[in-house]
């Protein structure tokens, strides 16, 4: 069963990470193109969160917690675990306070041609973006190498 749950695990921070990977890739040539198409893509992204992001961070955290409360040897308060939690409540954060309501202030500035609001929303998502991509990687290196176990 521990071998089933790891492997629903790392699915999980599998689709988290590629789902950043593509939006680091897609914004910026979205912002280079603009317009509706780059509205459309804004609109998208904000779907993820519910559709992508949210079932991933849920399947980590539940999974995560799982696992600990089967093992003889991994506790709560181990580095790594902590660590891991910290990711999952940085990531819903950020979505909540700052991926949804700025990408759609980001879809709305495309949608008006707003060259000022483009740049600084897609600014901003970026600049969370790759703090939150520096996170999950943190967190997996940590995972991976049982930091503090």
């Amino acid at each position: 069963m521990q071998t089933v749950l790891l492997y629903i695990h790392i699915l999980a921070a599998c689709v988290w990470l590629g789902a950043n990977v593509t939006q680091i890739i897609v914004n910026p040539a979205m912002q280079r193109i603009g317009g509706e198409p780059a509205a459309v893509w804004m609109h998208q992204t904000v779907r993820m969160g519910r559709i992508v992001y949210t079932p991933s961070a849920i399947v980590l955290l539940v999974t995560g917690v799982w696992m600990v409360t089967r093992s003889a040897v991994y506790q709560f308060e181990d580095v790594f675990v902590v660590i891991g939690v910290f990711a999952v409540v940085a990531g819903a954060l950020f979505g909540m306070f700052i991926f949804a309501p700025v990408g759609r202030a980001a879809a709305v500035a495309y949608e008006s041609h707003d060259a000022n609001d483009v740049k600084s929303t897609q600014l901003r998502l970026a600049t969370f973006g790759t703090i939150d991509t520096l996170i999950v990687l943190f967190a997996i290196w940590a995972m991976v190498n049982r930091l503090g176990a």
